[in-house]
């Protein structure tokens, strides 16, 4: 697919675009987001829109460079995943990392860059977040990596700070699925300055466990960017920015074994906070 075609994930893609026509390519990127958002797809059409020399910025999706890259087998084009464990979390390891980073120092084969394209990248493990921080420090010239991540919260701040970050959101203009339904409602009551009491009798009835309290919240960040993108003078901008950075909280402490209620009700009183 072409850049473009990505842009009901907001504004990332035009924005890549014209840096990619300025020449402005940064050495590393994050792109942020939930489960509900291609993060593969879109950095594969970035890859195509710096690598494709008959549509530049954007991709045509028909060269040899841009089948290449769709089908994983460009050779300047690495895509790393993380590797389910017997026990445990899929996670990033060193090895596979360690030898990206002796590839991305060699010359390109059939362009002028080398790019990386890291799944997962909030799973790296210390010793694989070290190196690439050190590579993040001293890029070889051309090199373009990018990590794709859930929750920036798990990368280090060394990392955070060089790397140009873009979060996409999916601004679907209906609720798909029954938790959107629930997760708008929620969001209504909260800032329409429903009892808090009442609110948790809602959650706790809906949400019974840790897989619904991470559906939820990728709902609620759904719902929030839906009324973010309209921009109504009902909704305050800055707010629903705060609000999706709060879901996000949420979201880690999960991640971190917290109850899943508390996660849910911490979230909730720090949307009242910022009532529109």
């Amino acid at each position: 697919m072409k850049l473009t075609d990505y842009r009901k994930y907001g504004n990332a893609a035009e924005q890549l675009s014209k840096a990619v026509l300025c020449g402005h390519i940064s050495h590393a990127y994050i792109f942020e987001s939930d489960n509900d958002v291609d993060k593969v797809g879109f950095a594969k059409a970035f890859a195509s829109a710096i690598l494709c020399r008959n549509a530049p910025g954007e991709g045509c999706g028909q060269c040899p460079a841009c089948r290449k890259i769709a089908g994983d087998n460009h050779e300047d084009v690495y895509h790393i995943v993380p590797v389910e464990e017997k026990k445990g979390y899929p996670s990033v390891k060193d090895g596979p990392i360690e030898k990206l980073l002796k590839d991305l120092k060699t010359i390109p084969t059939a362009g002028d860059r080398n790019i990386a394209i890291i799944e997962g990248a909030d799973t790296l493990t210390p010793k694989a977040r070290g190196h690439i921080l050190k590579t993040l420090e001293e890029p070889a010239p051309g090199t373009v990596i990018i990590l794709l991540s859930e929750n920036v919260y798990n990368l280090s701040p060394p990392i955070n700070s060089r790397c140009v970050r873009y979060h996409l959101m999916n601004f679907a203009d209906a609720s798909d699925t029954e938790m959107d339904a629930f997760a708008d409602e929620i969001l209504r009551m909260t800032f329409g300055g429903a009892f808090f009491f009442d609110i948790c009798r809602k959650l706790d009835g809906e949400i019974k466990g840790r897989p619904d309290a991470f559906t939820f919240l990728d709902a609620m960040e759904n719902r929030i960017g839906y009324y973010l993108r309209r921009q109504t003078p009902e909704f305050q901008s800055a707010r629903l920015a705060k609000g999706v950075r709060d879901a996000e909280k949420a979201k880690e402490r999960l991640r971190r074994n917290i109850n899943y209620k508390y996660a849910v009700r911490e979230l909730i009183l720090k949307l009242e906070e910022n009532k529109w």
